[in-house]
């Protein structure tokens, strides 16, 4: 027996004992699941990009062919609290109207205009200017006798009226209406009798003229007051009257832009005051007497521009207005009492 047991050994060692058996894919271990780790993280990482590239799709691509950004919640599925603050909004939402109403009342003063027209030009003259009444009816000015246009700043009649407590909405409506009758009633003052506004030049002393608008022309003349003895207001004393057509009204300049209003001596003047009426001889530099008379008179040469003339002619390029001689440079030589008609102001 013990021969025939070495012979099937042949002398060799007894094989080891057997250890547990671990699956394998080519040389590397796998997980728990039989998965390959190497294989998990390519596949993660495939999917991040994916991702990604789906985040850089356009978003009608993403909403039309994946169906992206679903209606999530009804009307009825959220909080009755969300409901009712959208519903009902806190009162602080009616402070600000008035707020903004408050700035639009700002912008209806003299500051709406401080800038360039040019700049504006493209939005309108005065925002609310657009579309004035051209009824008649009492407004706040002065009758014939008086001498210039009356703009108090709460802009409706004569009086003022006790402040009332009103909606935003009815601020803004009743805003809209007093800018409208104050440009009416400048309007009017224009036509008949005019309006005495002070007149700039190139050189010597601004004089008073009366300014009346005309169906084809603007016309002006200076006007001198002067009180008797007694203290009594004579007759006015009267100058030559001079015209311009409107048609050769080019522009409606706001501030001192012009060479005139730029001297020296009317360093003092307010350019809130000051526009120029820019024609093809000359400039017409005026100085109101108050923003909101020149806000109003801007308004009421912007809409007749608006008729005179077949294109915008807010988009007119020109040169420097600086550049421009005045029209009132002249005036000393015409002379007074005359009543002849000039066919352009550079012909004074």
């Amino acid at each position: 027996n013990n021969s025939n047991g070495r012979g099937k050994n042949n002398g060799a060692p007894p094989p080891p004992p057997t250890q547990p058996h671990l699956s394998t894919m080519g040389d590397r271990p796998t997980g728990p699941l039989g998965i390959d780790p190497l294989h998990f993280s390519i596949a993660l990482f495939a999917i991040l990009i994916l991702f990604v590239l789906y985040l850089l799709l356009p978003k009608g691509l993403r909403v039309h062919h994946c169906h992206a950004y679903p209606q999530r919640h009804q009307w009825s599925a959220r909080p009755r609290r969300d409901r009712r603050s959208v519903s009902n909004p806190r009162q602080g939402g009616g402070q600000g109207g008035s707020t903004i109403g408050g700035s639009i009342g700002t912008n209806m003063t003299g500051s709406t205009f401080n800038q360039n027209h040019r700049q504006l030009g493209a939005q309108g003259v005065g925002g609310s200017y657009n579309n004035p009444r051209r009824g008649g009816g009492a407004g706040p000015y002065h009758g014939g006798n008086e001498e210039s246009v009356v703009f108090d700043q709460g802009g409706g009649g004569g009086k003022m009226r006790p402040q009332q407590q009103q909606l935003p909405q009815q601020q803004l409506l009743d805003l809209q209406q007093n800018d409208e009758i104050v440009i009416s009633a400048a309007m009017q003052q224009l036509r008949d009798p005019g309006v005495l506004i002070v007149a700039h030049g190139s050189r010597g002393k601004p004089k008073t003229v009366r300014l009346q608008l005309t169906e084809t022309a603007v016309t002006w003349r200076t006007e001198t007051r002067k009180k008797s003895s007694a203290g009594l207001a004579k007759d006015p004393k009267m100058g030559k009257l001079h015209s311009v057509p409107l048609s050769h009204i080019m522009y409606v300049d706001v501030g001192k832009q012009t060479t005139a209003l730029r001297r020296v001596e009317n360093a003092a003047v307010s350019e809130a005051l000051c526009f120029s009426l820019l024609t093809k001889e000359g400039s017409l530099d005026l100085e109101a007497n108050s923003p909101r008379e020149r806000d109003a008179l801007v308004s009421c040469f912007s809409l007749v521009l608006d008729e005179v003339h077949a294109q915008n002619w807010r988009d007119i390029y020109r040169g420097p207005s600086s550049e421009m001689p005045s029209s009132f440079d002249d005036m000393d030589d015409t002379g007074v009492g005359g009543q002849s008609h000039s066919a352009g102001p550079s012909n004074l």
